[in-house]
């Protein structure tokens, strides 16, 4: 169902950190939005790629604070202007002069759009991106407990101090309701504090880069840090705009901070939940702990939803994502058989990291895949889309493929316990992953393919016996079992044909067409899980609960994901963490688990041999790391 559409509003400084986020939040909530850049409206191709900014939902604008009247054709139409565009600023400079230059044209330029926005006869609100340093620099601060928005930093200070920010904002924001009151325009200012949290802009934001000083490790930054102790997340600073807009009450300033934080907290949050940081103990120790004044938000009327441990531990999470190359921040993405065990997993993994993902599930309403459980997942209602397609014909995978960075071919038209001949396996597995690499060529947008094989494509080998270690080289003998078309290939047998043929098949067609193709051979995938029904492999993992003999290994479905963003990344990639037999399973569900009435006579009737190896080797020496072991698997699992 389509958004009621709620009018047009322009942003200015799309192309900034916090900008890029509010324009975003806005097309959400069903505006329509114009957005300002100083010269290249590629600036904000990361904003035109959202699913929400399609047809005229979003329109950029070259418009600069140094000639106000190129913001007149921007605002003329619209309903609301939220002004976060600031000239740029060298925290660095210390001569005079052209920070007042900046200074002069902040508060110029500024004035400009508010006569923009009453040329316009539009406009019924303007909400004013200032910050909490206009509030927070005054002479008696060590006797303040609390700031709030009566209180103003002082011009004076903050220009023998040369503190040009400060003062530009304060200068601006002062500047700016003195001539809304004079001319009867409703303006209100938003004075956030830090802001922190994920971002969509193509490099790490200035105040990003601050706010994670101890994380990144900048010496002049962490310094500056110190000086800071207050933080809001960027969700919560654009969800404050938007209510302020919307709020017809709203009058005057309005401070945005949800935390009271110090540098010696963010350090002891980073090094609690992420020990294996590296953090400057030396300049910490030589900062004073002293107790943060608090901004007062109370005139505010939102909840916040952000905490300061969810805001900097998806930070650093993101952080280190981000070290080859920006991840997810609205790329789209498709994962075909979406309605299974794995691929379920990855698309709740692509979504956390912020990518925009489709997915296919069987049109045959024989099969009615239930996919409730995708729909459920958190921002899958904005960025979860799911198609119909099946490998039968490959060409309907088309429209789901056109428009993606990248595909993850998950899904699987032959099963474990069913038998297949082998026309029906060729045109189901082979042709069908071929159709889906020719439709990746179409698009002409897929930069990089994963391909889900299984480590069974490598490890049916006539010597088997007598070797010690499987790795990528090596390859299922199959061939022997292709004949005749009619000829029926067995169950469990089919499987292992088709994965391998169709890897095979897969390899050699991305290479004659220079498609990128990274194949992932999982051994067995167990635990928790999001699908409704108990996954095929997780009940043969448990099979010694349930009364059955198998080999068990836990695949994490970020592996993945990680194949997909290393550049250096290329051909087959073995993915199993631990070797062990059905007795290693049996010991440690007798020891944790009690309660389950284990086979002991099957059992005794198998033979307990050392395990071959999967050599994980080259998956791990591209810095992959592994992080369940044997008992998490199988507890994650059994709790699901």
């Amino acid at each position: 169902m389509e958004k009621e559409n709620k009018g047009i509003v322009c942003v200015t400084g799309g192309a900034g950190y916090f900008a890029a986020w509010l324009i975003k939040s806005l097309l959400e909530h069903g505006y329509t939005v114009r957005t300002t850049v100083r010269s290249d409206t590629g600036q904000v191709s990361h904003l035109k790629s959202l699913p929400e900014a399609s047809g005229d939902k979003l329109q950029v604008f070259i418009a600069d604070l140094e000639r106000p009247e190129s913001f007149d054709d921007v605002i003329d139409g619209c309903i609301g202007v939220f002004h976060v565009a600031h000239p740029t600023i060298d925290f660095t400079r210390k001569n005079e002069e052209p920070q007042d230059k900046m200074i002069n044209t902040s508060v110029l330029g500024s004035i400009g759009v508010l006569k923009a926005c009453l040329k316009s006869k539009t406009v019924k609100k303007v909400i004013y991106t200032s910050f909490a340093v206009a509030a927070l620099f005054i002479s008696n601060k060590k006797d303040v407990e609390e700031i709030n928005e009566n209180m103003w930093s002082e011009v004076e200070t903050l220009r023998e101090s040369r503190k040009w920010y400060p003062l530009s904002k304060t200068l601006t924001e002062r500047a700016m309701f003195q001539f809304a009151e004079q001319y009867g325009l409703d303006l209100v200012s938003v004075l956030p504090s830090m802001i922190v949290g994920r971002f969509l802009t193509s490099s790490l934001p200035y105040s990003l880069k601050i706010s994670q000083a101890l994380v990144l490790g900048n010496k002049e930054h962490c310094n500056l840090l110190s000086t800071i102790n207050n933080a809001v997340h960027i969700d919560d600073a654009a969800s404050a705009h938007i209510f302020l807009f919307e709020c017809p009450n709203a009058k005057g300033r309005y401070i945005c901070s949800s935390a009271d934080i110090t540098i010696h907290d963010i350090a002891k949050f980073m090094s609690t939940k992420y020990p294996e940081l590296q953090l400057p103990t030396e300049l910490l120790a030589e900062t004073e702990e002293e107790k943060p004044v608090h901004l007062a938000s109370d005139k505010l009327w939102i909840q916040f939803q952000h905490n300061p441990d969810k805001r900097y531990q998806r930070f650093i999470e993101m952080e280190g994502e981000h070290r080859n190359d920006q991840e997810g921040n609205g790329k789209i993405v498709c994962v075909t058989g979406g309605a299974g065990y794995l691929a379920s997993w990855l698309i709740m993994r692509l979504l956390q990291r912020g990518c925009s993902v489709r997915t296919t599930i069987r049109s045959d309403p024989k099969f009615k895949e239930d996919v409730s459980h995708l729909k459920a997942l958190p921002e899958a209602a904005e960025k979860l889309q799911i198609f119909e397609a099946d490998l039968e014909t490959p060409e309907s995978f088309d429209a789901a493929i056109d428009g993606c960075i990248g595909v993850f071919l998950v899904a699987q038209g032959i099963g474990l316990e069913q038998a297949y001949t082998q026309e029906k396996l060729l045109k189901t597995s082979v042709e069908g992953i071929l159709g889906i690499l020719k439709s990746c060529l179409k698009s002409k947008t897929v930069k990089k393919v994963v391909y889900t094989s299984s480590s069974a494509a490598s490890m049916m080998v006539s010597n088997l016996k007598v070797v010690k270690e499987i790795d990528e080289t090596m390859w299922s003998e199959v061939d022997h079992f292709i004949g005749k078309p009619e000829n029926v290939i067995p169950a469990g047998l089919a499987y292992v044909v088709s994965k391998t043929l169709t890897e095979r098949a897969a390899m050699k067609f991305s290479e004659e067409h220079g498609l990128d193709l990274v194949t992932i051979l999982p051994s067995m995938i167990v635990g928790p899980f999001i699908i409704p029904n108990l996954p095929e492999s997780v009940s043969l993992a448990l099979s010694v609960i349930l009364g059955d003999r198998t080999k068990m290994i836990r695949l994490k479905p970020t592996n993945a994901i990680f194949l997909f963003e290393c550049q250096s990344a290329k051909g087959r990639h073995i993915c199993s963490s631990v070797d062990f037999t059905i007795h290693d399973v049996a010991k440690f569900i007798a020891e944790k688990y009690p309660e389950f009435q284990l086979p002991t006579d099957l059992l005794k009737e198998i033979e307990e041999e050392k395990p071959v190896h999967l050599s994980s080797d080259k998956l791990l020496s591209m810095g992959f790391q592994f992080k369940y072991n044997l008992e998490e698997m199988f507890g994650d699992a059994i709790r699901s």
